[in-house]
């Protein structure tokens, strides 16, 4: 029999998945050690399919036995001992207390991370060796991020236990496990500043030791040079470009008439390692990745320092997923792509990607499209679920309660206990009573209570009524120059109960229509027309740029809405989420999720007829998003978005508006549509 065929039939009585049976078959491929050391590896996992103890040991000897016969004799100590003869128990017992203190006697006191002086023999505690992070800093991956390391551990899973996270002072982990099984993918969630991202900051930068792990972090975009764009992500295959080298130095001798024998056998040697790692397919592989994420044959070959930033990270993106990295993490990828691009992403993620992915997003149709598991961190905790994000959803508020039920029963019966141990307390005929109920009280568990976020909503006040159209577009044509034509004889009308979304690939124009309908911009030829009593407001994808950042939001709202009474301006942040001292705080202090809700607030003062939002939930958390779609549906006046949040625009919108070609046009059908129209496009 076969290894696998092997596995498979000690396994066949028990109801082992695909990934499990898989990762447990890599172990025995690369297994190098003892029974023992076997056991440790599959006993967590074969316990959670309701293995008993017993049946793990026999099926662990089973294997051993079949697959490693030479091994199954053999004994792996310090000391090989052969029992040829009896022995004494109570020699051996004394012998080894006698190492035990040779030992400890030579440690005497030693010294963990976390600076503290701890004798072993007086805090057994420390055995738990508990690793400690501070957050001193922030750590942005360079390119060198992308530099390959070789994997040596036995596997490829994650393990870190008890540790800490803490940035600023701020404790964001206390005593959490991590773990990461290889193949899985996780969708990493929680609410804004509960410490996502610094987790993988701490992950990339190698302070938090998970071992010698390949990993990349895509947070930081390629840097703008004279190398082509498709040239600048195969470079990032380190080991590929060594042999490039290497051949061509070697090529270079051989043509000058210098080569030796030696350099025959070290050409033949490199050409293996070449077509060991496919390097011939590389350039191929490389131009699918850029073209699924938005780049044509004629991007491909441009400089890098002709793109923005934007289409940077996309190059960031794609030198991660060429380089195949055994732990990939992602941070809001979805931010810097358009929904053709999403589409392409969640469809490779889900079909091609083989190793282990955690990704943090703020869109739960993507999390829905591709994770396998859902980790959230939630009372400076990770919890861990199976399933997709809607799987996540459903298991958290069965958890929630049957902890409440638990804490609740649990708290009715400590009353009762306390309420006789007060009773008879001086009660001499009850004392024992009395110590055997204090005793029991000392010993019940303690059941926390559950500890839900603090419920967060909003809206946008009603706006005054207004006839007629809102915004009339007859035959708008517009270009930056006479040679970049972007519209052309585009015609349409906006009204007050409008709900439309724009959808289109990036640099279709999207964003110039919006400023168009905004008057920012002024058309070629052709009428745009506002009514003139029209009110509105826009919440830019950088929303940043028009803020003060050195004032608080209370000045800021008084800046921009000047003449109102001070409580008008705390009221209307307090209607957002900012409120106690946040509304004195600088605005450059605040994070991205709270910068936005002091421009909903700006919103708010506005009392608009219509609401322009491009890509309005780049920096805020999946609730908020939720309570953001809840407002936006009962807003009674004209909505008009830029997304690719599918849950937005699901709820909020009922027209969609394709951006194409120089043209606006309706599309026919939902959303789910649209996606299946541009995954036909792209294939």
């Amino acid at each position: 029999l076969t290894m696998e065929e092997t596995l498979r039939s000690e396994l066949e009585s028990y109801n082992i998945d695909d990934d499990t049976f898989e990762y447990f078959l890599d172990v025995l491929e690369d297994f190098d050690d003892t029974e023992e050391d076997l056991l440790q590896e599959y006993s967590p996992f074969l316990e959670a399919f309701g293995v008993s103890e017993e049946d793990q040991t026999i099926i662990v000897s089973n294997l051993f036995t079949s697959l490693f016969p030479e091994k199954s004799e053999q004994v792996y100590d310090n000391e090989v001992t052969l029992l040829n003869a009896p022995i004494s128990l109570s020699t051996l017992a004394s012998e080894y207390d006698e190492k035990v203190q040779k030992s400890q006697s030579s440690k005497g006191n030693f010294q963990f991370a976390s600076g503290n002086l701890i004798d072993e023999m007086v805090l057994p505690e420390a055995r738990k060796k508990k690793k400690k992070i501070k957050q001193e800093h922030i750590f942005v991956p360079g390119p060198s991020s992308f530099t390959k390391k070789r994997f040596k551990s036995k596997t490829r899973d994650i393990h870190a236990k008890d540790f800490d996270v803490t940035m600023g002072g701020a404790v964001l982990l206390q005593d959490s496990d991590l773990t990461l099984i290889y193949g899985r993918k996780y969708g990493f969630v929680g609410r804004n500043g509960s410490g996502k991202t610094t987790l993988l900051r701490n992950i990339s930068s190698g302070d938090l030791d998970i071992g010698d792990i390949y990993i990349v972090h895509v947070e930081q975009e390629v840097i703008g040079d004279e190398t082509p764009a498709i040239q600048s992500v195969l470079m990032a295959d380190v080991e590929r470009e060594m042999l490039l080298k290497r051949e061509a130095e070697i090529v270079e001798i051989i043509n000058r008439g210098e080569g030796t024998k030696e350099t025959d056998e070290e050409l033949a040697k490199v050409y293996a390692d070449m077509e060991s790692i496919e390097a011939d397919k590389a350039y191929s592989t490389v131009s699918s990745i850029l073209f699924g994420l938005g780049f044509t044959e004629e991007m491909q070959l441009r400089e890098t320092k002709t793109f923005s930033g934007g289409w940077r990270m996309r190059l960031a993106l794609a030198k991660a997923l060429f380089c195949q990295p055994d732990l990939l993490l992602l941070d809001e990828p979805t931010n810097m792509l358009d929904i053709q691009a999403i589409v392409w992403l969640e469809n490779y993620l889900q079909n091609h990607w083989k190793k282990t992915v955690l990704v943090v997003s703020h869109d739960r149709q993507f999390l829905n499209y591709f994770v396998t598991d859902v980790i959230h961190l939630h009372g400076q905790k990770l919890h861990y679920y199976n399933g997709d994000y809607d799987d996540f959803e459903k298991q958290r508020t069965e958890r929630l309660l049957q902890q409440q039920r638990a804490y609740e029963a649990n708290e009715n019966h400590r009353k009762h206990v306390e309420k006789f141990i007060n009773k008879f307390r001086f009660n001499a005929k009850r004392a024992s009573l009395v110590q055997s109920r204090i005793k029991m009280l000392n010993k019940m568990e303690i059941i926390p209570a559950v500890l839900e976020d603090p419920d967060f909503n909003f809206s946008f006040p009603s706006p005054p009524p207004l006839r007629n159209q809102l915004i009339t577009f007859t035959d708008v044509c517009f270009g930056y120059t006479e040679e970049n034509t972007i519209f052309t004889d585009i015609s349409f009308e906006i009204h007050m109960d409008s709900r439309i979304v724009l959808v289109g690939a990036n640099g279709q124009g999207k964003s110039t229509l919006l400023n168009l309908m905004i008057g920012d911009l002024k058309p070629t030829s052709g009428f745009a027309v506002q009514n003139p009593r029209l009110n509105l407001a826009k919440f830019s994808q950088h929303h940043i740029d028009q803020m003060n950042l050195d004032v608080s939001p209370i000045e800021w709202l008084a800046s921009e809405y000047p003449g109102r009474n001070t409580q008008e301006y705390r009221s209307m942040l307090g209607r957002y989420g900012i409120s106690g001292d946040k509304v004195f705080q600088k605005n450059e202090t605040l994070s991205g999720g709270q910068k936005s809700r002091v421009m909903f607030a700006h919103i708010g003062m506005k009392n608009p007829h219509l609401i322009i939002m491009d890509e309005p939930t780049n920096h805020l958390d999946i609730e908020t998003v939720d309570v953001l779609s809840q407002a936006l549906n009962a807003f009674e006046g004209s909505v008009i978005l830029v997304s690719h949040d599918e849950r937005l625009l699901s709820l909020c919108c009922d027209e969609m508006w394709e951006v194409k070609d120089g043209t606006v046009k309706p599309f026919r059908g939902d959303f789910e549509a649209y996606k299946q129209y541009c995954l036909e496009m792209l294939t």
